[in-house]
C-alpha cells in the first residue's frame, strides 16, 4: 500500500466485476430508457458532459523552484481518443490556447486503429507551446498497429512538432528543466530506469537541481518513479472511472493506484507530486457521466504554499 500524503477520493474499487458493471449500466441505461422523463433526463445529462470540456487549473509551489521555471504552465491532454472523440479540434484548440501554455504534454491513448492515424494533424497540427511539445504512449496507442505503422505514428508526431518520449527524457536547458517519458506500463512498455538514464548520466556541473517533470499513461509506474525522483508526475488512463452513477463506484479505474481509490486529481503519493487526468474521450461507452473531459493547466511558483486549484 503506498504511503498517502492525500485522502482517496473514493473507497477501494474492485475490478473483477468489470464485465458485470459494464452489464449493469447499459441494463440501468435500457431500463432508464424504458421511463420518458428519467431516460431522457440522465443519457441528456451523459451527452451534456460527454461535450463539455472543463479546464482544471492549478498553482502549484516548489521550495527550490529552478529561476527560469517561476510563472511557467505545463498544459496536459490524455486518452484524446480519436476514434469516437466528438469533441472538435477547434474546442480543444480554443480551450488550450486560451491558457498561452508554455509547455504541452499529452499523457497517451490518442487512438485505437490504423485509421486513427491520419486524425492527428487536425488535432495536434494547430497546437503551439514556446518551450516545447512531448507525448508517450499509451496501451491505445500499441493496438492494431504493426511495427511499421507504429513508426508512421511516431513519425507524424514529430512532423507536427511533437516530441515522442518512449523510456527517455530531454533536458530544456533554458528552464533547467528534464521532461522525462515513461512508455506505456498497462502494456508492461514501461522501463523507468532507462527513462531516466540520460538524467544520472548528464554533467551539468554546478548548477541548481533541475525540475524533473514526468509523463506516464498510468499510475503503475510510480513505485519505480519515486526510486529514481520526481518533482511532478503526469498521468491518464483511467478517465476518472468515466461512468459514476449518482451514489455507486466507478466501474472500472484500470490501475493500482485506482483500485485503492486515487482515479483522479492531484495527490502526493511516496513523495511524488502525482496527477491523475481524467482524459477528453471515452473507450467502451461512448459517454461520460459525473466525469466531464478535461484539460489540465499547471503553473509553477518557488514558495512553499499549498497547491491552488479552480475549474474554468
Amino acid at each position: 500500500m503506498p504511503k498517502k500524503l492525500t485522502p482517496p477520493l473514493s473507497k477501494t474499487i474492485s475490478r473483477r466485476n468489470f464485465f458485470r458493471g459494464v452489464g449493469g449500466f447499459i441494463a440501468n441505461h435500457w431500463l432508464l430508457s424504458s421511463v420518458p422523463l428519467a431516460g431522457a433526463g440522465v443519457v441528456g445529462w451523459a451527452q451534456y458532459e460527454t461535450l463539455t470540456l472543463k479546464c482544471q487549473t492549478w498553482d502549484l509551489y516548489y521550495p527550490n523552484l529552478p529561476v527560469p521555471l517561476e510563472g511557467k504552465t505545463i498544459c496536459q491532454l490524455s486518452d484524446l481518443h480519436l476514434e469516437s472523440l466528438r469533441i472538435s479540434p477547434e474546442h480543444i484548440h480554443r480551450s488550450v490556447m486560451a491558457q498561452k501554455p508554455d509547455l504541452l504534454v499529452i499523457t497517451g491513448d490518442l487512438i485505437s486503429t490504423r485509421t486513427d492515424i491520419d486524425k492527428l494533424n487536425p488535432y495536434l497540427g494547430g497546437l503551439s507551446a514556446p518551450d516545447g511539445k512531448f507525448v508517450v504512449m499509451g496501451n491505445n496507442d500499441y493496438s492494431h498497429l504493426s511495427n511499421t505503422l507504429f513508426k508512421r505514428y511516431l513519425q507524424q508526431f514529430k512532423s507536427l512538432g511533437w516530441t515522442p518520449l518512449l523510456n527517455d527524457a530531454f533536458f530544456l536547458a533554458n528552464l533547467n528543466l528534464w521532461v522525462i517519458g515513461v512508455d506505456d506500463p498497462a502494456t508492461a512498455h514501461d522501463e523507468v530506469d532507462l527513462a531516466y538514464q540520460k538524467v544520472f548520466s548528464s554533467q551539468l556541473g554546478p548548477t541548481a537541481p533541475p525540475f524533473r517533470l514526468v509523463l506516464a499513461h498510468s499510475t503503475d509506474c510510480l513505485d519505480d518513479v519515486a526510486k529514481n525522483g520526481a518533482d511532478l508526475l503526469l498521468t491518464g488512463h483511467t478517465h476518472g472511472g468515466q461512468i459514476r452513477l449518482p451514489g455507486l463506484q466507478p466501474l472500472i479505474t484500470n490501475t493500482y493506484l485506482g483500485d485503492k481509490g486515487f482515479y483522479e486529481g492531484y495527490h502526493v503519493i511516496n513523495g511524488v507530486p502525482l496527477y491523475i487526468n481524467t482524459g477528453i474521450g471515452e473507450s467502451l461507452i461512448p459517454l461520460r457521466l459525473n466525469v466531464p473531459p478535461e484539460v489540465a493547466f499547471f503553473t509553477l511558483h518557488k514558495g512553499n504554499e499549498a497547491p491552488r486549484h479552480q475549474t474554468l
